[in-house]
């Protein structure tokens, strides 16, 4: 049995279209995830810097053992999270781009008393 050139060329330059679009449809690799806990007092954080990774997700255990409410939010990654005192909440959240993003405490009055903190990010 015969097999023509031209069949042998066509299905090589099929196999190489396929390889190629798998190629490029596969998503961008992802980081491993990152646990962090973080406890918030009476106006203060017990951590003021995060390191992460461009698409890394990170669970955020937030931690109220102040006597008052707190709110964590990063503006434009994060919408604020309230919490009473004695509660802890459990929430996700993947950084897109490298940079340094201020964490804060969104109840009135707590960022100017130093609720705050930085999400470095890098590549």
């Amino acid at each position: 049995m015969r097999i023509s050139f031209y069949k042998v060329f066509l299905a090589s330059v099929l196999l190489c279209l396929s390889v190629s679009l798998l190629t490029a449809c596969r998503s961008a690799p992802t980081q491993p995830p990152l646990a962090v806990t973080l406890h918030a007092q009476d106006i203060k954080f017990d951590l003021t810097t995060i390191q992460a990774k461009v698409n890394q997700p990170v669970t955020l255990t937030y931690s109220n053992e102040g006597s008052i409410d707190h709110a964590f939010a990063i503006p434009d990654l994060v919408e604020e999270q309230k919490i009473r005192p004695g509660q802890t909440v459990v929430f996700t959240f993947t950084p897109k781009q490298p940079g340094e993003f201020k964490f804060v405490c969104a109840m009135p009055g707590h960022e100017m008393a130093g609720m705050v903190g930085t999400l470095v990010v890098t590549q």
